[in-house]
């Protein structure tokens, strides 16, 4: 059980994003490190670019904002480094293209703005294959007792596919599975202009959920950790208190301790 975990257990967590493990299930991480268990976090889509031709609007965009050079996955990844060693977990970087970078045969690019990147994934995305392998190696590596994987709480296609592309080869695996409620997604104010909810996510699923399952946490480890992904913040958290905010998400049911809620899942 999520709750009781011992030295047996290997916990398999899949982050579409240099951030999402950390953010969505940090507090897990770190309880579950303390209990003995062997803990990796394994991002999907953290590679270098090929920015040769135009690069779309939304690539340009975000270039900006992040402010990190020509390479900026080389950073983050940095970030992810650092922010996983906070909590006592290990990681996997999975080396696949990040959707806004990613393009058809012709070298069109397949989501070339925001919209796009929360609208569903195309069929000529070109991550659906090889990410079938990517986690075929992951789980032989691993042999993880128990898998977390996202509920895709706020549409982004990234989270799509990773939770899909699971999903549809889970079967092979004996993995006891939970899925994590996306943060920032999951706290209804991302995408600023399109808020998700956990209830909508759960209603539009193709996974059979079960009960859920309330874990205590440090809050303050698991924030420490989260400051580790400096050039994300202002994106994660537009214009907001990112403390005040997660405090608010994580807060239980008593008020004076915080929590994080995972969703057991049967394909």
């Amino acid at each position: 059980m999520l709750d009781k975990l011992t030295g047996d257990d290997r916990v398999l967590i899949l982050s579409p994003h240099l951030d999402d493990a950390v953010l969505s299930a940090g507090g897990l991480m770190d309880r579950a490190v303390k209990d003995g268990a062997h803990v990796v976090a394994a991002t999907i889509f953290t590679g270098d670019a090929d920015l040769q031709g135009e690069p779309s609007p939304l690539v340009r965009e975000l270039h900006e904002w992040w402010g990190l050079g020509a390479n900026p996955y080389a950073v983050r990844r940095e970030e992810d480094i650092a922010s996983i060693a906070r909590l006592g977990a290990d990681y996997i970087h999975g080396g696949m293209t990040d959707s806004i970078y990613r393009k058809d045969r012709d070298g069109i690019p397949l989501y070339a703005t925001r919209e796009a990147v929360f609208s569903p994934p195309s069929d000529r995305d070109p991550a659906w294959a090889p990410l079938e392998d990517l986690l075929a190696e992951w789980f032989a590596a691993v042999r993880p007792t128990i898998v977390l994987c996202p509920m895709a709480v706020g549409r982004h296609l990234d989270h799509v596919v990773t939770t899909e592309t699971f999903r549809k080869c889970s079967a092979a695996w004996n993995a006891d599975i939970y899925l994590y409620e996306d943060i920032p997604y999951a706290a209804g104010f991302f995408p600023p202009g399109h808020p998700d909810s956990v209830p909508a996510a759960l209603e539009r699923t193709n996974w059979t959920v079960r009960d859920h399952v309330d874990i205590d946490v440090d809050f303050e480890r698991k924030f420490a950790a989260i400051l580790k992904y400096e050039s994300q913040i202002a994106e994660i958290f537009p214009g907001l208190d990112a403390e005040r905010e997660l405090r608010n998400y994580m807060r239980d049911a008593s008020g004076t301790g915080f929590r994080e809620r995972f969703w057991r899942a049967e394909n």
